[in-house]
């Protein structure tokens, strides 16, 4: 049975210092009147023992204040004291006509502050009994309606501070409650504010990202460390609008290996790309237009990447609880993918200006800036590790004549016809650039001349056997003269490579043209 009302947790008064400092001021007034109304009685004993029964008593209650032992006891015992001694002071001095019936109104109003209604009712039940039994012998008609006020002034305290007490007690549990709300509300606050924070820095060093691979790991990053997604993953679009993961964390192991995405468990994807819409599900087991990253996924968030109208990829977070993500979630991830596709967009904008700068427009090869930078570094790390490398020099025979007789734009569509043959011949390592006009030339690393002048030989045969469709100009075929130079045979610098190169090509040319010619 509760016998007290909680308040361990409250912002209602403490009433243990008011409480002692009546009991101090109740042993102040006892000690004088028993002075003065027994200095001439020998009956010492009886207040003797009353007034160091209520001294032990106030010593209990001041240790128990101090933390000595339980509070609550202490309040039991003084309203237990109180009920057992109070009828004795009353009897002392003069029944009926004492004044120390009062002190039934402070244990009654203690008991209404400090215990349940019940139990209260209970201590002013004992309270009225045993100051009726005090007082039975001098109750009368005349005098009843006396009694009857003491007695319902004293259940009146009873209703009124239980009232009272109940009604703060509900209103300080609803405040408690709201303090509660208000303090987890401002710690997920801090908590945003933070995280929002964090998100605005590592954003401004994806927009500063101009390589591809940097952005992605950056974005990797910020899910797993940032915002504590233990299994995310980034997935990206190609340009012919295929899916394929680029970077994923599954349960904390990272992987930037790329991965296709199963062909039937893709609809969802591409949805969410089409829709250009982030989507929260709070269940994904039974699905079968989504394959989760682990075993046990429930929860998930997918959320494209989308800049300027244009979806590059989406983002996807997963947790094995249900119902993990919030809105707010959503929106955090959202900040992201945003930051994340402008820096991916950035990203291969700077690629394309790169390859603008580094590429010639019309025959889509570098070109002869792009190509003075790779032979200086090519040539150095020859030099470093001892090994050969050679450039092979292609210029297209009568090529003035040509266009003066069919036009410039045929001219165009005989270089680019030229480059994709060049390209077939060549090894993916080699660096195949327009040297200017119809001069193309080539730097194949590692390569000596013998072989150099193999590759030059299959460039010329596969050009003097293909037939070029020049639209208007109907079906032509050209020949090429080709000069090969290397290192070491011909010369040290890269100048001197360019040099030989350009000699045994006017050679092949003075020679009959359709040659490949050495120095």
């Amino acid at each position: 049975m509760k016998l007290f009302l909680d308040r361990h947790k409250t912002l209602l008064p403490r009433v243990d210092v008011i409480y002692l400092l009546t009991r101090v001021m109740t042993f102040v007034g006892l000690v004088w009147f028993f002075v003065d109304q027994y200095r001439s009685d020998q009956d010492w004993g009886l207040v003797l023992l009353l007034v160091s029964t209520y001294l032990l008593h106030m010593l209990t209650f001041t240790a128990a204040a101090a933390g000595r032992f339980d509070l609550k006891l202490a309040y039991f015992s003084a309203i237990l004291y109180d009920l057992l001694f109070i009828p004795v002071y009353i009897s002392l001095t003069g029944g009926l006509a004492s004044s120390f019936f009062l002190l039934y109104y402070l244990t009654v109003s203690v008991a209404a502050y400090v215990l349940t209604f019940w139990c209260a009712a209970v201590i002013a039940f004992l309270a009225t009994g045993s100051y009726l039994v005090c007082v039975w012998g001098d109750i009368s008609v005349a005098n009843s309606i006396d009694i009857s006020m003491r007695i319902g002034l004293l259940w009146a305290l009873l209703l009124g501070i239980s009232y009272v007490s109940d009604f703060l007690r509900r209103s300080e549990s609803r405040l408690m409650k709201l303090f509660d709300t208000l303090n987890l509300r401002t710690s997920e606050l801090e908590k945003s504010q933070a995280q929002l924070e964090m998100i605005y820095e590592n954003t401004r060093i994806l927009a500063a990202l101009l390589d591809n691979d940097g952005v992605i790991r950056e974005v990797m990053r910020i899910m797993c460390a940032t915002l504590q997604y233990q299994t995310c993953a980034v997935i990206l679009k190609d340009k012919w609008g295929n899916f394929y993961y680029r970077a994923r964390s599954v349960e904390g192991r990272q992987s930037y290996h790329l991965k296709a995405i199963d062909i039937q468990t893709i609809e969802l994807i591409r949805k969410v790309a089409v829709m250009g819409e982030p989507i929260r599900l709070k269940d994904v087991r039974d699905r079968t237009d989504i394959q989760p990253l682990m075993a046990g996924a429930q929860a998930m968030m997918i959320v494209p990447m989308i800049s300027h109208n244009q979806t590059h990829g989406l983002l996807i977070a997963e947790s094995t609880q249900a119902l993990a993500y919030s809105e707010r979630d959503v929106k955090l991830l959202t900040i992201v993918a945003r930051s994340a596709a402008l820096a991916i967009e950035n990203s291969e904008l700077h690629k394309r200006m790169e390859e603008l700068t580094t590429i010639d427009e019309l025959t889509e090869t570098y070109n002869y800036r792009y190509f003075v930078q790779k032979l200086q570094e090519e040539k150095k790390r020859a030099l470093r590790y001892d090994v050969p490398v050679s450039i092979i020099m292609v210029d297209i025979d009568w090529f003035k004549k040509l266009n003066d007789t069919y036009g410039h734009e045929v001219g165009n569509i005989v270089l680019r016809d030229l480059s994709r043959i060049v390209k077939k011949c060549i090894r993916d390592v080699d660096i195949f650039a327009r040297y200017g006009g119809e001069e193309f030339v080539i730097i194949l690393p590692q390569t000596p001349q013998i072989e150099a002048s193999q590759i030059g030989e299959r460039i010329r045969d596969q050009v003097e056997n293909n037939v070029i469709d020049a639209g208007p100009a109907g079906k032509l075929k050209i020949t090429v003269s080709v000069g090969v130079s290397s290192y070491p045979e011909n010369g040290r610098s890269q100048e001197e490579l360019v040099s030989v190169a350009d000699q045994a090509l006017y050679r092949a040319k003075g020679s009959g043209k359709n040659l490949v010619c050495t120095i």
